[in-house]
C-alpha cells in the first residue's frame, strides 16, 4: 500500500495538464512526459487510491411529491443507465415515517408493494443506487453511487412540534431545514456524475411546487420587532396627542383637578394600551412565523391526513394574522380617544 500511495505522488507531482491537438484533454504523467488521456488518469488514479470524488446539489423547493412522482424520477435514472456500459448495480429505498419507523425496499419494483394504507405519515424517502460502469477506453469499472433524499416539510413540522416546548411551536417554520430535495454522487468520472446530477435537476423542474413567497422571508427576517415597533408608534401618538391638548389642561386658567385627571388618565392608558399593543405584536409575529408553506410526500393515507391538516392550519394562521391586525386598529382608536375620558 504505501509503494502504491509513493507511486500517486510521484504521478500527482509530475504531471501537466494541456489540449492535445485535436482539443483533447491530455496529462503528461513522468519525467519523459508520457501523453495519457484525463480519462485514462482518472481511472488509474482511482484504481490505485481507491478514492471518489463527490458531487452534492441541494433543492429548497416546495415539493408536492406522490408516488408517480417517484415513478419519474426511477425512470429517468434507469433511462440515464442505458446510455453506459453497466456491467452490476442494485438499488436499495429507504421510507422514514413518524415515530422513527423505517421500511426498506432492495429494488423499486418491491417499493410498489408499498402499504399506501399505513396511518403514519412520511418523513423522508431515501433512494440509493449502486452501478459499476465501464467508460468508454477503459477496462475496467468504475464504481458510482447516486443517493437521492426528498424530505416532507408537513412531515419534519407535525414532528418538530410534538417534541419542542410551546412557546417554540410559532418559529418552527423558520427553523425547518430549507431543503427538500438533495442527490450526492461519488464517482470516479465527473462527465458520468454530472449526467446524474442534470436527469436530477430536470426532474426537480418538472415536479408540483408550492410557488415561492419572498415577502414570507423578508417577513418572517423582521417579525421580532414588529411587538417593539407597535409600542413604539403607540406612545408616539399618545405623545402627539397629549401635546396638543396640553394647553387645555395646563395652560391659564386650568383648574388642578383637571391637570391631574389628565396625568392619571394619560399615564394610566399609556402602561394599559403599552402592554396589550405589546400582545397584538406578538400575535401578529407568530402568525407570519407560523405561515406554512406546503411540501410533502403523499404516499399513504397518513400523508393524506396530515396535509389536510395542514391546510386547516394555514387557513388558521391567516385568522390569527387578521384578529392581531384588528386589535391594533381598536387599541388605536382608543388611543385617540383617551382625552374623552378627563
Amino acid at each position: 500500500m504505501a509503494e502504491s500511495n509513493s507511486i500517486t505522488r510521484a504521478m500527482m507531482s509530475s504531471i501537466i495538464e494541456h489540449l492535445d491537438e485535436d482539443n483533447s484533454q491530455v496529462v503528461r504523467v513522468g519525467e519523459r512526459s508520457t501523453a495519457v488521456s484525463l480519462k485514462v488518469y482518472q481511472d488509474v488514479y482511482h484504481q490505485v487510491t481507491g478514492r471518489t470524488e463527490q458531487l452534492r446539489r441541494r433543492y429548497s423547493e416546495n415539493l408536492l411529491l406522490d408516488f408517480a412522482g417517484l415513478e419519474q424520477l426511477h425512470y429517468k435514472i434507469s433511462q440515464l443507465c442505458d446510455v453506459h456500459k453497466i456491467v452490476a448495480s442494485n438499488e436499495v429505498i429507504s421510507i422514514f415515517h413518524d415515530k422513527e419507523r423505517k421500511e426498506q425496499f432492495t429494488s423499486f419494483e418491491r417499493l410498489r408493494a408499498y402499504n399506501a394504507s399505513s396511518a403514519s405519515p412520511t418523513v423522508n424517502i431515501v433512494l440509493k443506487y449502486n452501478f459499476s460502469i465501464i467508460p468508454a477506453d477503459l477496462r475496467e469499472p468504475q464504481e458510482y453511487v447516486v443517493t437521492v433524499r426528498l424530505t416532507s416539510r408537513v412531515a419534519l413540522a407535525q414532528q418538530m412540534q410534538r417534541e419542542a416546548p410551546p412557546f417554540m411551536h410559532a418559529r418552527l417554520f423558520s427553523l425547518l431545514n430549507d431543503n427538500t430535495a438533495e442527490i450526492t454522487i461519488d464517482y470516479a468520472d465527473y462527465v458520468i456524475a454530472r449526467g446524474f446530477a442534470e436527469a436530477f435537476d430536470e426532474w426537480i423542474r418538472s415536479c408540483r411546487c408550492t410557488p415561492k413567497k419572498p415577502w414570507l422571508n423578508i417577513l418572517r427576517r423582521w417579525s421580532h420587532i414588529i411587538p417593539d415597533c407597535l409600542r413604539v408608534f403607540l406612545v408616539v401618538g399618545l405623545a402627539v396627542l397629549g401635546l396638543q391638548v396640553i394647553p387645555e389642561y395646563f395652560g391659564a386658567g386650568a383648574s388642578t383637578e383637571d391637570a391631574a385627571r389628565f396625568s392619571v388618565i394619560y399615564l394610566a392608558g399609556t402602561i394599559v394600551l403599552f402592554g396589550f399593543m405589546g400582545i397584538a405584536g406578538q400575535i401578529i409575529e407568530n402568525a407570519i412565523d407560523s405561515y406554512p408553506s406546503l411540501s410533502y410526500l403523499n404516499l399513504n393515507k397518513g400523508d393524506e391526513l396530515l396535509i389536510a391538516e395542514f391546510e386547516g392550519k394555514k387557513r388558521g394562521v391567516l385568522w390569527q394574522f387578521l384578529r392581531g391586525s384588528a386589535v391594533v386598529i381598536i387599541l388605536g382608536i382608543i388611543a385617540t380617544k383617551l382625552e374623552k375620558l378627563i
